[in-house]
């Protein structure tokens, strides 16, 4: 998709989040939820409409300084094996990812760790930082040295960057939230994929509840859920003849949605 029809998918995103009733960051923050059981979902931009429709009565929208529709920037770490993938791959229980994450739209910047253990739970811990970089600042350092896991440092290097344009929601109750990613793209050494049809969503929420609105939501739109990491993802469009047989599903899903448009 080129760059024009691109912004005319993020003006059409905008427009349909306008319907729903806004909250600030600090009203947000009554669902951190940082220590949570995540489900994830991959399905069509053109089923977003009717999704988001019926979610109007029950959620509302993150807004921050007049924008519901964000920018997120991401750069993600790896042994230069790729061991964080292949575990992820494998099936290990006990694992982790690290990233900075830049709010575009704000400037925020934070390095985060991911840590998921054998209960399937995950556990993100964040540290503020100036920006985002390529290589460990000592906040990053600092944070690595603090967790369940011993991580060392000089073990990891860049291995993706991960650009997207997100929207967080949270229920009515304050007891769960979610984020909807649309135009997740991957680039790393000059190379570059785009999923520009491929929707994201990812519902947070301190204990599985199959009532949530948005599981149901879902699962009324024939999406069901899928088990996946954005970075796995992005490691595999990139990197083709990497160890996938076990994603090789869900490339397959995501490349049917998107119609196998790459750039």
């Amino acid at each position: 998709m080129e760059e024009k029809a691109l912004i005319q998918q993020r003006i059409r995103t905008a427009e349909m989040l306008q319907k729903f009733d806004s909250i600030s960051l600090q009203e947000l923050d009554r669902v951190k939820l940082l220590n949570r059981v995540d489900t994830k979902f991959a399905f069509s931009f053109s089923k977003l409409p009717a999704v988001l429709d019926a979610l109007v009565p029950h959620y509302n929208i993150l807004e921050i300084k007049g924008l519901r529709l964000n920018n997120y920037n991401s750069i993600y770490f790896d042994s230069p094996n790729l061991d964080l993938y292949l575990k992820h791959h494998n099936g290990r229980k006990k694992r982790f990812k690290m990233r900075y994450r830049k709010y575009m739209d704000s400037g925020l910047s934070f390095f985060e760790i991911k840590y998921k253990n054998n209960k399937g739970r995950t556990d993100k811990r964040r540290v503020r930082t100036e920006d985002i970089y390529y290589k460990f600042d000592p906040l990053a350092k600092d944070l690595m040295g603090k967790g369940p896991y011993l991580i060392d440092p000089d073990q990891f290097e860049h291995a993706l960057d991960i650009n997207f344009y997100r929207f967080t929601m949270a229920d009515k109750d304050f007891k769960e939230r979610a984020t909807i990613d649309v135009q997740l793209s991957f680039e790393k050494e000059g190379q570059a994929w785009v999923y520009d049809q491929v929707v994201i969503a990812e519902l947070k929420q301190e204990k599985l509840d199959r009532t949530s609105a948005l599981m149901r939501t879902l699962k009324h739109n024939h999406i069901l859920p899928m088990r996946m990491s954005k970075y796995c993802m992005g490691v595999l469009a990139l990197d083709p003849t990497i160890k996938n047989n076990r994603f090789k599903s869900k490339k397959r899903v995501f490349e049917k949605i998107n119609g196998s448009f790459s750039c």
